[in-house]
């Protein structure tokens, strides 16, 4: 699917165009080949960028190639089953800007479209602000599991073992995010020299804001992976010391109920014993037995055994 969209500062929204006009936005959501031939024809650029941005494990890097600006970046997504990355696109050539994805592009556009400053025909403002919205998901995403993480980190003790895989499902995500964050703080970096893209006084301090958000936003990543793996590994070492207490009481069990089975296995043998004879015998064995049993269970409690 291709949209146009066209908003100069004359404008008071943004308009939804039939076809090209200069200063346009291009959004490409799931495109076909047939599709990304034309595009490629239409605006002179390399079809094989224009695919790349459709395979799902593409890095994040920045190429020129024709006068065009290739900058690949990952988005946050989360399908209400998995949170992930996706591979988008975003094209500044010459008259237009193209964002292309396999994912469909209205959930980054929605908020853009609101903006009061949001103009199509400043490419480079416009090429600031999509990337403001991206670390924008980034943040809302990061806020959602560091308050599950903050949850478990005040409940540790009642974390069970479905909580592990979540902690696991949280350290592969931030791990992803971290992967996706680090090549946008270079790509901002190599823009900001000024070799890629033209900016006037106000872009460059929205570049600043933007690498700066980027910085706190790897920082907020490295924070909670470690308090991720810090609380997965208390659980673990909790986990271990129940299973170490479980293992002392089945041991000090079978040696209290070793001794009085030995005895008693004795005095069930078809031969002559001591007092086998006597009427008091079963009194006597079972008095000895308590007597063995509560001493062991005095020694055991005495050096905490048990």
């Amino acid at each position: 699917m291709i949209n146009y969209y066209q908003r100069s500062v004359k404008d008071e929204k943004i308009k939804n165009l039939q076809e090209y006009q200069t200063g346009s936005l291009i959004l490409v959501s799931s495109p076909s080949d047939e599709e990304l031939e034309a595009l490629a024809s239409k605006f002179k650029l390399e079809k094989d960028l224009l695919s790349d941005a459709l395979d799902p494990y593409e890095v994040p890097r920045m190429e020129i190639e024709n006068n065009a600006i290739y900058a690949f970046a990952r988005i946050p997504s989360d399908d209400g089953r998995r949170t992930s990355t996706l591979p988008l696109l975003v094209i500044v050539g010459t008259g237009f800007l193209m964002l292309v994805a396999q994912k469909d592009l209205d959930f980054l556009f929605k908020d853009l479209r609101k903006r009061a400053d949001f103009f199509t025909t400043q490419s480079t403002k416009c090429f600031l602000q999509i990337f403001g919205e991206i670390q924008a998901d980034y943040q809302q995403m990061l806020t959602r599991i560091n308050k599950k993480i903050n949850y478990f980190s005040l409940n540790i003790g009642k974390i069970g073992d479905k909580d592990i895989t979540t902690f696991v499902n949280f350290e592969i995500i931030l791990n992803e995010f971290l992967n996706s964050l680090l090549p946008i703080r270079h790509m901002l970096s190599n823009t900001s020299s000024g070799k890629t893209l033209s900016f006037y006084h106000d872009d460059e301090e929205m570049l600043e804001d933007l690498r700066l958000h980027n910085d706190q936003l790897i920082e907020r990543c490295k924070s909670n992976l470690a308090n991720s793996t810090n609380m997965r590994q208390a659980y673990e070492v909790i986990a271990t010391n129940r299973l170490n207490r479980t293992m002392k009481l089945l041991t000090g069990m079978t040696v209290i109920l070793a001794l009085p089975t030995m005895i008693t296995s004795f005095y069930g043998m078809n031969v002559n014993l001591p007092f086998a004879a006597s009427p008091y015998v079963f009194w006597g064995i079972l008095g000895a037995i308590l007597l063995l049993i509560g001493g062991l269970l005095l020694v055991f409690r005495g050096r905490k055994l048990l």
